[in-house]
C-alpha cells in the first residue's frame, strides 16, 4: 500500500495546490465573481481552498490506511460503503467547522446554508475522487502484480524446459563421444570400435530422450541404461570404470537420475587408466546405496 503514488510526498504536496485552485475557480464561477481573478487572484479565499484541499486529502489518506488495515477481512463492497460514508461525514464536519471559523474570524459574519452546501458539495466531490483514484490504482497494482507473477512463472517454465533440454542433449557426453570417434577413425587398428561407440552413444541418448515424459521408471531399466554409458566412458582416454550391481528389488526411480549420478561421479574423479574406478550399487531395507572410492 505504501508503494502507491498517492502516498508519495510530492503528490501529497502538489495535488492540494491543483485541486484547491480548481475549487477556487468553481466558487468564483458559481458566484459570478470571475472579474476578481484580475485583482485578487492570490487572495485569502485561494489559500483557504488550498488549505482545505490539503486537509481533506490527508484525512482521506488516513482513512484509506486505517480501512486497509482494519477492514481487510470483510467483503470489498461493505468496506467500500463504510469508507465512502465515513469519508463524506468527516469531510462535511471538517469543511463546515473550517468555513464557519473563517467567516466568523476573518469576514466577520456567519455563512448561510447555501454557501455551506456549496463548499461541502465541492470538497466531498474531492474526497470521492481521491477514493476512486486510490481504488483504481490499487486495482492497477493488482493487475500488474498478477501479470508480473505470470511472466515470472513463464520465465521459470522456460528455464526449466531449457535445463531439461540441456540435460537431455548432454553436450559434454556428446563431445566426448565425438572425440572418441575422431580418435578411432584416425587409427586403422581401431576402426572396429567405431560402430560400438556409435551404438553405445545412440543407446544412451535414446534412453534419456525417450523417458522425458515419464515421472518414474523401474530400477531395472535405469540399471540397464548404465551399461552403454559405462562402455562409452571406457572408450575415452584414461578412463577405466566398472559398475557392480547387486540390486534385486523392483522399485521405481526418477528416469535418468542414476545415469546422471554415475556420469557425475566419473567426471568428478581424476582420470586414471591403470586404476579402475569401481562403483558399487546395492540396496538396504529402505534405500539404495551407491559407493565408490574417489581418485
Amino acid at each position: 500500500m505504501k508503494r502507491l503514488f498517492i502516498h508519495h510526498p510530492l503528490f501529497r504536496l502538489l495535488s492540494p495546490l491543483f485541486s484547491g485552485t480548481v475549487v477556487y475557480f468553481l466558487i468564483l464561477l458559481i458566484n459570478n465573481n470571475v472579474e476578481q481573478l484580475q485583482s485578487q487572484f492570490l487572495g485569502q479565499e485561494l489559500y483557504l481552498c488550498v488549505g482545505l484541499s490539503f486537509l481533506i486529502q490527508e484525512l482521506s489518506r488516513a482513512l484509506v490506511l486505517i480501512f486497509s488495515r482494519y477492514l481487510a477481512n470483510i467483503s470489498f463492497l461493505t468496506a467500500l460503503v463504510i469508507q465512502v460514508i465515513t469519508s463524506l461525514l468527516l469531510c462535511v464536519v471538517v469543511v463546515t467547522v473550517a468555513i464557519r471559523q473563517y467567516y466568523k474570524h476573518i469576514l466577520g459574519f456567519s455563512p448561510n446554508s447555501e454557501e455551506l452546501w456549496m463548499f461541502n458539495s465541492i470538497f466531498c466531490t474531492i474526497a470521492l475522487i481521491y477514493i476512486l483514484l486510490h481504488l483504481s490504482h490499487v486495482y492497477l497494482h493488482k493487475v500488474n502484480t498478477r501479470k508480473l507473477a505470470l511472466e515470472i512463472a513463464e520465465k521459470q517454465g522456460v528455464e526449466e524446459d531449457f535445463i531439461a533440454f540441456r540435460e537431455g542433449i548432454n553436450p559434454e557426453l556428446l563431445f566426448d563421444s565425438f572425440e572418441a570417434l575422431i580418435t578411432r577413425l584416425r587409427s586403422e587398428d581401431s576402426l572396429d570400435d567405431v560402430d560400438t561407440i556409435v551404438d553405445n552413444t545412440a543407446l544412451t541418448y535414446r534412453y534419456s530422450l525417450s523417458r522425458t515424459d515419464e515421472q518414474l521408471v523401474p530400477i531395472s531399466e535405469e540399471l540397464n541404461a548404465l551399461n552403454p554409458l559405462v562402455a562409452l566412458v571406457n572408450y575415452l582416454p584414461y578412463r577405466n570404470v566398472t559398475v557392480d550391481t547387486t540390486v534385486k528389488s523392483h522399485f521405481l526411480c526418477i528416469p535418468g537420475s542414476l545415469v546422471k549420478l554415475v556420469e557425475t561421479i566419473v567426471r568428478s574423479t581424476i582420470r586414471n587408466h591403470e586404476e579402475a574406478l569401481r562403483i558399487e550399487i546395492g540396496e538396504s531395507e529402505e534405500a539404495m546405496n551407491l559407493a565408490y572410492t574417489p581418485n
